[in-house]
């Protein structure tokens, strides 16, 4: 059987009891108030045997023939009454208008009247009060039930007032002649037994059983009870036993039993001590309860049950108990409807028993137009009628200011009506609204994103009456848990296509909307499956128009409701709010540590030009100029000098980090660290290159998640003092240029093993050497030279690099400038992509 079938059964199973108990009270309702040969005699129920007369309809046949409260009927029609039944089975053979004959015992005298029948008039206005008010418990109860067929206490709930039902309409009817008269009045007397633990059970386990959120040893003894029997059965069975010993005691002892509305008084103690047991756990609720809005739910039905029922312990049972007198007993009846109105504000507004109830404004407003118009309609009859046939009302321009008038303060009456309106029935949407305005203020004067956390995390959850919030930020391609419970996953994917979706279902949506989507995508079907593991219901974007900020989620409602869509709307404009202010957190902080990154890379580009020798000291005969220049603040390219192969001389080194930015140049240094610690015991260059490259290739390994794994290559010129020999070796630089004297360009010879320092184990670099004339120019440079970029997308290139050296002049120093305005003037400001350094060298005579 499917689900829904299984609701159905389940719904019309507990309407059952309810509508039996509504055609019993239907019953004794026609049997009140059907045409029938009556008497006018209201018999006093306490005492149904003996028929004494409790009161007389006032101008009926038995008024008429001088029957007086008090007196006994003992036959009718010469027929002496053994019982009601008989009563009425005579006065039924006969018709409207016929006079039979009464035999009355009265002051101790029997004597015979005359008494006219007419039509039976027994159900009073007071009655008729007394089942509308019936009818109110009723459809209250049956509403409540079948919007929440199983929860305990929405049943619990219709069957108090099935209950009260049948005892406004079967316990408190005047008594009659009729045969339904036994079976109603027993039936009144059943529900006046069970209706206190009823009430009783009611009000311990609404709105939360009372052992869930109070640890006294009385809560625990009922949450023990409750564990025992589900139906809470021994507190049901208390009231029966007080009507069987009472009943016991007065026929074992023979005394008058003590009766109040013809039941025994004993029975309606029982009910008020109960009734106030029951309002002293629903006090309790209102003020202890762990939820705010059904801590406020109970206040509100507590204040109406409490004004509802006490008016009628004292008139309806303290009165005849001391005061020997039920005359008063009506005023008790009528604040009653109080429990019932209070019970159903309080679902309208607080959402009780887990019943949301949409009000819509329009048909209020409608209704609350219609009555301020039928005001104005009677006023305007009042005064037609009160200037009718004066000089006043005969002039052409009454009627004219008299509507103009009615006009002008129709709209403000209509508005003034409004207000108190709203501030009734929409209490609480009124305040989620302010509250979500109050909260988006105060979002947009916060900085800090602490508060804003806060906010959605801990304090919104409070308003939508939902039992968590989560909040995800997105760090690095991730979706990382900023706030929630524990229950959430640390870590969701970043998904674009669950960005792009949200966006077009209005960035807020239920969980299960994600559906369509999670057959397309794999990794949103797992983002799903989580967050439904975890009790999320709804999952909101948070987003700007410039960027994706995070996720917001939301569990379910503490009952079984769920958010209006008016709640979710005024979500959904509260989370672009804290969008905007999580986006100017997020860019006040990436300014923040982009403002400290750039300090620091100031802090390590000045270490870094501080590495790099500010004048070279040229080898006896021999004229240099280097200048390196980094393509971002800090670069890996650098030069420096180190002590030559032989005592006296000096090489100078210059390297290429393959990484960029701040791995780069952690390398660059680390290199040059390493070159100038080996140069000082090993000058030997292929010694000192072989333990440079095996110390780099053990740094990379190492620190490859620090350094990216770089490797440096480096060109090694060692200048023989006093002659042209030039003694080189290269581990992935370029070939070094000379320019002979005749304008003449070679390359320099590359050796067989150049791998950069770094990248293999082993080493085993070359060291080679060349010889220069007196006007012979040497140019090393590295690969940011031939890589440079212009604005078009051209490389600077070898062949351009040729000319450019052809033209230069002949001194290293104006050498390295014109190659660098070249580059300059090639690129024409365009960020170059590589770090240029460049070394020019010549004899000096």
């Amino acid at each position: 059987m499917c689900p829904m079938l299984r609701i159905q059964r389940r719904t019309a199973v507990q309407l059952v009891p309810g509508m039996v108990a509504f055609l019993i009270a239907a019953l004794s309702v026609a049997d009140m108030f059907l045409p029938r040969p009556y008497d006018g005699v209201v018999l006093e129920s306490d005492s149904p045997q003996a028929r004494v007369v409790r009161q007389v309809v006032p101008g009926s046949g038995a008024d008429r023939a001088g029957i007086r409260p008090g007196d006994v009927i003992v036959g009718v029609d010469r027929t002496f009454l053994d019982d009601k039944i008989n009563a009425q089975e005579l006065l039924n053979r006969h018709r409207f208008g016929e006079r039979v004959a009464y035999l009355i015992r009265s002051a101790g005298h029997i004597f015979e009247v005359e008494v006219e029948l007419g039509r039976r008039t027994v159900g009073d206005a007071s009655y008729l009060l007394a089942c509308l008010l019936a009818l109110t418990f009723f459809l209250v109860g049956s509403f409540v039930v079948v919007r929440q067929p199983r929860l305990p206490a929405a049943r619990v709930f219709a069957t108090m007032c099935s209950l009260f039902m049948l005892f406004l309409v079967c316990r408190l009817r005047p008594a009659s002649y009729s045969w339904i008269d036994s079976l109603v009045l027993t039936t009144g007397t059943v529900a006046l037994l069970f209706l206190p633990a009823a009430f009783l059970h009611f009000f311990l386990i609404f709105p939360r059983p009372i052992w869930e959120w109070r640890r006294d040893p009385i809560a625990r003894f009922l949450g023990w009870i409750n564990s025992w029997s589900r139906r809470m059965v021994p507190i049901y069975l208390l009231p029966p036993a007080v009507y069987v010993a009472t009943v016991a005691w007065s026929t074992l002892s023979d005394r008058d039993l003590a009766l109040i509305s013809g039941a025994p008084a004993a029975n309606w103690w029982v009910m008020v001590g109960y009734m106030m047991v029951g309002l002293g756990a629903l006090f309790l609720a209102s003020r202890h309860l762990p939820e705010v809005q059904l801590r406020r739910g109970a206040g509100l039905v507590f204040l109406g049950t409490l004004f509802g029922v006490v008016p009628f312990f004292v008139l309806a049972v303290a009165f005849p108990s001391f005061l020997h007198t039920e005359r008063f007993l009506f005023y008790g009846v009528v604040p009653l409807i109080l429990v019932p109105i209070t019970f159903a504000y309080a679902i309208i507004r607080f959402q009780l028993l887990d019943i949301r109830v949409i009000l819509r404004k329009s048909l209020l407003y409608t209704v609350s137009t219609a009555l301020v118009t039928a005001v104005y309609a009677l006023g305007i009859a009042s005064f037609n009628v009160l200037f009718r046939g004066t000089q006043l009302a005969a002039s052409p321009f009454f009627p004219v200011v008299f509507a103009l008038a009615i006009v002008l303060l129709f709209e403000p009456l209509r508005h003034r009506v409004q207000g108190p309106v709203d501030r009734f029935f929409f209490a609480e949407r009124l305040h989620l609204q302010r509250a979500m305005v109050d909260m988006g203020e105060a979002f947009t004067s916060e900085f800090e994103i602490e508060p804003v956390v806060s906010q959605l995390v801990e304090r919104l959850p409070a308003l939508l009456g939902v039992r968590f919030a989560g909040l995800y930020l997105i760090d690095r391609n991730r979706l990382v848990r900023a706030a929630g419970p524990v229950d959430l996953p640390q870590e969701l994917p970043s998904l674009n296509i669950l960005y792009d979706h949200l966006k077009r279902q209005g960035s807020l949506v239920r969980l299960d909307a994600l559906a369509p989507l999670r057959l397309l995508s794999r990794e949103v079907h797992e983002i799903g499956s989580q967050l439904a593991a975890a009790a999320v219901e709804v999952v909101g974007l948070l987003a700007s128009t410039r960027r994706t900020v995070g996720l917001m989620v939301l569990s379910s409602t503490s009952g079984q409701t769920t958010l209006e869509q008016e709640e979710i709307d005024l979500l959904r404009g509260l989370l672009n709010q804290a969008s905007i202010a999580l986006e100017t957190h997020l860019l006040l902080d990436e300014r923040a540590r982009q403002a400290e990154f750039d300090r620091e890379l100031k802090i390590a580009a000045s270490i870094q030009s501080a590495l790099i020798p500010a004048a070279l000291s040229s080898a006896d005969g021999w004229v240099m100029a280097a200048v390196c220049r980094p393509a971002r603040e800090i670069g890996g390219d650098f030069y420096t000098e180190l002590p030559g192969p032989a005592t006296g001389q000096r090489a100078l080194v210059y390297g290429d980090v393959s990484g960029k930015s701040i791995s780069g140049a952690l390398m660059m240094m680390a290199a040059h660290e390493v070159l100038h610690s080996l140069a000082l015991t090993h000058r030997d260059p292929e010694e000192l290159l072989r333990l440079a490259n095996a110390r780099l290739h053990a740094l990379r390994r190492r620190e490859r998640g620090v350094h990216g794994g770089s490797f440096v290559a480096i060109g090694y010129l060692a200048f023989i003092p006093e002659s042209g020999t030039v003694r080189y070796s290269l581990a992935g630089q370029p070939p070094p240029l000379v320019r002979r004297a005749g304008g003449r360009i070679e390359e320099l010879r590359m050796p067989d093993h150049r791998v950069p320092l770094g990248a293999l184990r082993f080493g085993g670099h070359q060291v080679l050497s060349t010889s220069l004339g007196p006007d012979d120019l040497l140019l090393a440079y590295s690969d940011g030279v031939v890589d440079a970029v212009s604005p078009e997308g051209e490389f600077f290139g070898h062949d351009r690099l040729l000319r450019v050296l052809d033209e230069c002049p002949g001194e290293p120093a104006e050498a390295v400038n014109w190659l660098i305005e070249a580059l300059e003037d090639f690129t024409r400001g365009h960020t170059p992509y590589d770090d240029v350094t460049l070394v020019a060298a010549r004899r000096s005579g």
